[in-house]
């Protein structure tokens, strides 16, 4: 499995390759379910640190080597290449495109969660009712990949 630090860009998927539904196989149900299942963990622990722990061993466990930077001659929008490629320099963003779609998705979901809790530790100071509202966002956006990758919801609670 491929060990993470604190990405130099976050990976997304190029806006066409989202998926909308996939149907995995049992393995990957299994490994996605069991991820899923902990990063919701992770958010109910009042305890950055071992919420952070959990997040990162999900992260050690996923393999992202098939992750290449997406080869965009469009943009399959009304936005010039430049514009995007200036856009996502700034906010430190990588389209990238893969064979495992699923795999990218989670892995940025956790990146994401990851940073915030990396930020929170070095002694950021956040509005808990605003650490709260993004905690719910990433509940929400769990329970979407959940359903996009017909995951059982039930399973995962």
């Amino acid at each position: 499995m491929t060990q993470h630090k604190l990405p130099s860009r976050l990976y997304l998927l190029v806006p066409w390759d989202l998926p909308i539904q996939q149907q995995l196989n049992e393995a990957n149900k299994i490994k996605l379910r069991h991820i899923l299942k902990h990063l919701l963990h992770a958010l109910e622990l009042s305890s950055y640190k071992e919420a952070l722990d959990i997040i990162n061993q999900e992260l050690a466990n996923l393999d992202m080597s098939h992750v290449l930077p997406a080869s965009v001659a469009s943009t399959q929008t009304m936005l010039k290449l430049w514009e995007i490629e200036d856009f996502n320099n700034y906010f430190k963003l990588m389209h990238v495109q893969t064979k495992e779609p699923a795999d990218c998705v989670i892995w940025s979901l956790l990146t994401a969660y990851q940073t915030f809790l990396t930020l929170d530790e070095s002694g950021s100071e956040f509005d808990s009712t605003q650490v709260e509202y993004l905690k719910e966002g990433f509940r929400s956006y769990a329970y979407m990949l959940a359903r996009v990758f017909s995951l059982s919801l039930e399973e995962i609670k």
